[in-house]
């Protein structure tokens, strides 16, 4: 009797605890974590690295799963070498793809992430026919083209607001022929943006223009990072070239970082059709090394800061002709002319330009010429050298007969240069002759005489001057 108790009462037991173990809830499964990488930025062609890291707290296996969930129409992107931690993508398609990668522990836990592939397309280096490039990328910090190598231009290229073109180490990009345009028209909102992959001066070689088309326009651009080496002697992130007539429309447009000019035109012919709202700042050389006529589109609106030389210089390959009638403005900065400047037509120059030349440079008004220098009082106009020293150029060469050379409230002083004609001003007296009126001016610092008038026919009209430390005589007339 007793063994039978005892048996029942294991029996019981066994019974609670089978009882109690059935009752027991499981525990809790935790839901895995997964980080991928940022956001990547890359090119056409290129094989982009997708890394994730994901963590299942119970130690549970992982499957997982890679998958193109965005993508350009017809773009054939790959995902390829995916394993646990990561895969390759590469396509032939610029634009914007999204690539979902999801965990899954076999037990409900599921966990995704997603990265975003902003790819560019690599421009060709030859385009022969018109070509428009749309933006691909609303933030500019992703860019939607790269210029790998030279490209030569030979037709129409247009960029839509927005673009982002992105220049390897010393690359051109060269509009060569008259067929050929550079047609880059941002907004206000969204500029057009031509910079380095490296983003340092003299990142990329810049863009060379040598077309006269009317439909190359730069509005709303920003160029960065130029300069890497020279077009025709000179670094400069934008080039017109002079020969073939070069043209370029330019409005509030931005060029900085240039590890030489801003704009370069290499002769007197090349043509700035409109000029407005611009702003050219921290460049290693002067913002822009033009010819002659081109000062007179420039306009005081635009910006000139932080160059390493704070001036407009103006040279060609002879003399900086002025064919044309003008009247060039003044600006927040000089002139600097390395080239003489020839005055074949009615020139006006501004109350407050400032004009410095060269050694061995003059401003010379011939026959069919004219100068109209009128200041003001508190605005007066200079005229004068480089070097502040008695000679540094050769002065004024008057031979125009015209009633309206006319020189008020002006200063012009460093010049006669006895290598020249031998005055600040001198006064041709042959042929026709030459007719100047100057007054409420100064003349100063000649290495020679103030005025000098030829003889012959030089008609010299002057009061209200003021004449010191001239190296002669402050007037002769022969």
């Amino acid at each position: 009797m007793k063994h039978s108790i005892q048996t029942l009462c294991l029996i019981a037991l066994a019974f609670l605890y089978t009882s109690c173990s059935d009752d027991d809830p499981q525990p809790p499964n935790s839901q895995p974590t997964i980080e991928v990488s940022d956001d990547i930025a890359g090119m056409t062609g290129e094989n982009q690295i997708i890394q994730i890291v994901a963590v299942d707290p119970d130690g549970d296996a992982l499957d997982y799963s890679w998958n193109i969930i965005e993508s350009p129409s017809g773009s054939g992107a790959e995902l390829t070498n995916t394993n646990d931690l990561n895969a390759t993508f590469n396509t032939a398609t610029a634009g914007l793809y999204k690539v979902e990668i999801t965990v899954d522990d076999a037990r409900g836990g599921i966990a995704s992430g997603i990265v975003t592939l902003y790819i560019g397309g690599v421009l060709p280096t030859s385009i022969s026919e018109n070509t428009v490039h749309p933006n691909l990328f609303d933030d500019p910090i992703y860019p939607d083209y790269f210029a790998l190598q030279d490209i030569q231009v030979t037709a129409g290229v247009t960029f839509d607001s927005g673009v982002v073109v992105e220049s390897a180490g010393d690359v051109r990009l060269w509009f060569n022929g008259n067929s050929s345009y550079l047609k880059a028209e941002g907004t206000s909102s969204k500029h057009i943006i031509f910079r380095g992959i490296d983003k340092v001066k003299g990142g990329w070689r810049g863009i060379s223009i040598a077309s006269n088309n009317v439909n190359n326009k730069f509005d709303y651009v920003d160029i960065l990072h130029t300069g890497s080496s020279n077009f025709s002697s000179q670094k400069t992130a934008v080039h017109l070239q002079s020969n073939v007539a070069a043209k370029l429309s330019i409005k509030n447009t931005s060029i900085s970082q240039s590890a030489g000019y801003a704009i370069y035109i290499d002769g007197n012919s090349g043509v700035i059709s409109s000029f407005e709202n611009n702003n050219f700042n921290n460049n290693d050389k002067a913002p822009m090394r033009i010819g002659a006529e081109n000062l007179y589109v420039l306009d005081k609106n635009s910006v000139f800061t932080n160059n390493a030389i704070q001036a407009i210089e103006v040279s060609s390959g002879t003399n900086a002709r002025f064919d044309n009638a003008g009247t060039i403005p003044a600006l927040s900065i000089p002139y600097h002319f390395y080239s003489s400047a020839e005055i074949r037509a009615t020139v006006t120059f501004e109350a407050g330009v400032t004009c410095l030349f060269d050694a061995g440079k003059r401003l010379w008004v011939p026959s069919d010429g004219a100068i109209i220098a009128n200041g003001t009082a508190s605005n007066k106009i200079k005229f004068s050298g480089l070097t502040a020293a008695a000679g540094a150029w050769f002065g004024f060469e008057i031979a125009s007969p015209s009633v309206q050379n006319l020189i008020n409230y002006a200063e012009v002083s460093f010049g006669g240069s006895s290598g020249g004609r031998g005055a600040n001003i001198y006064m041709f007296g042959d042929g026709a002759g030459s007719k100047l009126t100057i007054t409420n001016s100064t003349i100063s610092n000649s290495e020679t005489y103030g005025i000098r008038a030829a003889s012959g026919v030089a008609t010299l009209t002057q009061s209200a001057n003021t004449f010191s430390s001239n190296g002669s005589d402050d007037i002769r007339q022969d």
